[in-house]
C-alpha cells in the first residue's frame, strides 16, 4: 500500500520550517511522498499580504524541486468555489485508489477538528499526523525559567504587536484548518489528558517527532519589507525568485 502525506497551507511563502515538518513526517512514517497543496485565498481573511496563488505555487515548486519525495499540487487553486480538505482527500483517493493518506496538521487544528466540513467522513479517510508545539525555555528575572509558545516569542520580538503569527494565519479555508507558518503547525496540546481525549475521538492519530525551528512566514515577509536577508530561512532558489520578482516588498493589495 502506498503511503501519501498531505500537507495543506497558504505557504506565504514556503520556508524551511514547512520543509522540515514534511521531512520529519515522511521519515518517521515511511511516507512514499508528501503532497503540498497550496490553498487559495480564504474569502473571510484580509489578503493584504497574501501573494497570488500561482506565485506561491511557483515558489513551492522551487523549494521542493530537489526532493524526490515531495510533490506540489495546485489542485485547490484550480477548484471552483470553497475549498474543503475532504474534497481534496477524495480527489486524491481517486488518483491514488490504493494509498493511505495521512493529513499533516498542527495540534491546534486537532483541537478544532470537529468544526471542519464533514470532519467525521474526513476522520475515516485519513490518518492524522499531528505536529506538537515548539517550546523554548527562557530564564526569568527571578532566576527561574518559563516555557514560551512560539507565538509568545514572536509577540515579544515584535514589541507585543496585537497580531501574532497564529492569529494572522491559522485559517486559510472555511474549515478553519490550514496552517501558513511552522508556529501554527506546532500549537499546543495542553496536557497528556487532553491528548488522550483526542486520541479517543480520532483513533487514527499519530504525533510527529518534529525537532522544531523558529521560522515563520510572517517573519520572512517582515524581513523582506525591511530589506533584510531571508536566505536560509527560505531555500536559496525561493530566495532568488522572491528577489527577482520583488515579492513581499510592499503589502499585496487586490
Amino acid at each position: 500500500m502506498q503511503e501519501i502525506g498531505l500537507f495543506c497551507g497558504t505557504f506565504n511563502p514556503v520556508h524551511l520550517g514547512h520543509l522540515l515538518i514534511a521531512e520529519a513526517a515522511r521519515s518517521q512514517f515511511a511516507l512514499d511522498k508528501v503532497i503540498f497543496v497550496v490553498s487559495p485565498h480564504p474569502p473571510h481573511r484580509n489578503n493584504r499580504e497574501l501573494l497570488d496563488g500561482e506565485a506561491r505555487y511557483s515558489l513551492l515548486c522551487r523549494a521542493i524541486a530537489e526532493n524526490q519525495y515531495f510533490q506540489a499540487s495546485d489542485l485547490e487553486l484550480k477548484r471552483q468555489g470553497k475549498s474543503y480538505t475532504i474534497d481534496t482527500v477524495e480527489s486524491l483517493k481517486v488518483q491514488f485508489p490504493d494509498a493511505r493518506i495521512s493529513l499533516i496538521i498542527g495540534s491546534d487544528n486537532l483541537k478544532s477538528f470537529d468544526t471542519w466540513h464533514r470532519y467525521q467522513d474526513l476522520a475515516k479517510q485519513v490518518r492524522l499526523l499531528v505536529v506538537p508545539r515548539l517550546r523554548v525555555v527562557q530564564a526569568t528575572a527571578e532566576g527561574g525559567t518559563t516555557v514560551l509558545a512560539q507565538s509568545q516569542i514572536n509577540n515579544k520580538s515584535e514589541n507585543n504587536k496585537s497580531e501574532s503569527d497564529i492569529s494572522e494565519s491559522n485559517i486559510s479555508e472555511s474549515d478553519n484548518n490550514r496552517s501558513e507558518n511552522s508556529e501554527e503547525m506546532t500549537a499546543s496540546l495542553d496536557s497528556s489528558q487532553t491528548l488522550a481525549h483526542y486520541l479517543s475521538l480520532y483513533p487514527q492519530v499519530e504525533l510527529v517527532d518534529f525537532p522544531g525551528i523558529a521560522i515563520s512566514a510572517s517573519e520572512v515577509r517582515k524581513r523582506i519589507k525591511e530589506g533584510k536577508s531571508v536566505l536560509y530561512m527560505v531555500p536559496p532558489a525561493v530566495c532568488q525568485l522572491i528577489d527577482k520578482n520583488g515579492y513581499y516588498k510592499v503589502p499585496m493589495v487586490k
